[in-house]
């Protein structure tokens, strides 16, 4: 298995968008099933232990020694049991199958999969958002800003300089991955959303994002220490959401993904154009834009309603009280 894992890793696990994720998902199934064990000797059953294991503990790494540390918890969300146990585990198998000529079981994924709940679309309100710049501070509230204005995920909203095209108001934005391969879409930049570009000028040669250390320290004289700004990365970002916005209980429920949910939802309901929100987030399928949809019903209602309000009394089909057909004999 260990040396599978390495295989993949080098292969694949490398370039996906947050290989720091992807480590230590296939560092935990290494340690779970065994460096030694044979890929072929993994059954179904050991498979469903997995799983069952999986939805009882937390994955750290310990800050001391740098090895995986497992918590127990009863709070473990089924589609983190998904994402970092069954989806690693079956990528290796489909890869060891298809690619390396293993001669592997196929197992029913869908079998060991855990239901998960229909994500739901949250828009921010503006007080929230508003709320939420002030607690991430102003370089990660700068990221913030532009997430919610272009509907980039926070990886493909991490960019380089390079990314950007000034002149004819582009950007290269990367999406999500497929077998390690890196996707890119280009999207249209607005005034509005340059303009929070351009506030990162002269802040890091390579990357638009980036933070001042909080604590620079001093120098022998007393002076402040000058420290170079640093990139601000996905996993950095993570952990200062956590500690800024939702440990803090700002916009319960709002996570950083549903930027691209207030993005997608605000410009179908401004425009009714469900194939522009595809483009302006990068989706594939048109089927993936769908869940905005519910924003067009809600229009169609009201818009049904007003109709009936403005109408009512010319209604042929509603009885008056004073009306024969309504009175009681």
């Amino acid at each position: 298995m260990g040396a599978l894992v390495v295989l993949y890793w080098e292969q694949v696990g490398q370039y996906h968008a947050v290989p720091k994720t992807t480590w230590r998902a296939l560092e935990w199934l290494t340690e779970h099933f065994g460096e030694e064990t044979l890929i072929t000797e993994i059954t179904g059953q050991r498979i469903a232990e997995m799983v069952a294991r999986r939805r009882g503990i937390r994955v750290v790494r310990d800050k001391a020694t740098h090895r995986l540390r497992e918590i127990a918890s009863d709070n473990v969300q089924n589609a983190t049991v998904n994402r970092y146990a069954v989806d690693p585990l079956r990528k290796i198998f489909l890869r060891a199958r298809d690619v390396w000529g293993y001669p592997v079981m196929s197992p029913k994924w869908g079998n060991y999969r855990l239901r998960e709940p229909e994500e739901r679309v949250r828009e921010a309100a503006l007080v929230e958002e508003t709320a939420i710049i002030k607690a991430l501070g102003p370089d990660y509230g700068r990221l913030f800003r532009f997430m919610i204005a272009t509907g980039c995920r926070a990886s493909g909203a991490l960019l380089t300089w390079s990314q950007i095209d000034r002149h004819s108001m582009l950007v290269r934005v990367r999406n999500k991955g497929k077998e390690g391969q890196a996707r890119f879409y280009t999207m249209p930049l607005t005034a509005r959303q340059l303009a929070i570009l351009d506030e990162c000028q002269g802040h890091h040669p390579t990357h638009v994002f980036t933070y001042a250390p909080a604590r620079p320290g001093k120098t022998a004289d007393g002076k402040p220490r000058e420290v170079p700004r640093r990139a601000i990365t996905d996993s950095g970002f993570k952990t200062h959401w956590r500690r800024y916005v939702r440990n803090a209980g700002i916009a319960e429920g709002f996570r950083r993904h549903d930027t691209r949910h207030t993005l997608g939802t605000r410009l179908v309901r401004t425009t009714g154009n469900l194939k522009l929100a595809q483009k302006q987030l990068g989706h594939a399928r048109i089927e993936t834009t769908m869940r905005y949809a519910h924003v067009l019903v809600e229009d169609i209602r009201a818009g049904v309603e007003a109709m009936e309000n403005a109408h009512v009394a010319r209604d042929t089909h509603v009885f008056h009280p004073r009306s024969k057909v309504y009175r009681a004999k």
